[in-house]
């Protein structure tokens, strides 16, 4: 058991965080105008075997509260999913 190297574990982080950040920018950019980014989470709805969920629900707000809401099984495709062929 134990903790994985410190250079390995922060390497694996700081590239998920990197392409995280990069599909949020990219899409708040391709969002329409009055519309932003707001919020990514795990679809879990809570910690029971049942209420667990490997998903990802991206959301975005725009103009008078109307509501994007894109599910996916990874995050930055959730977050892709806001600006996909069919919006």
């Amino acid at each position: 058991m134990g903790t994985p190297p410190v250079g390995l574990h922060t390497q694996a982080v700081d590239t998920d965080t990197n392409d995280l950040t990069a599909a949020w920018a990219r899409v708040q950019a391709a969002l329409p105008e009055g519309w932003t980014l707001d919020g990514l989470r795990c679809a879990s709805a809570g910690l029971a075997e049942d209420e667990r969920s490997d998903e990802w629900i991206a959301v975005a707000v725009g103009p008078d509260g109307a509501e994007r809401r894109a599910r996916a099984a990874d995050p930055v495709a959730a977050l892709e999913g806001l600006i996909g062929p069919d919006r």
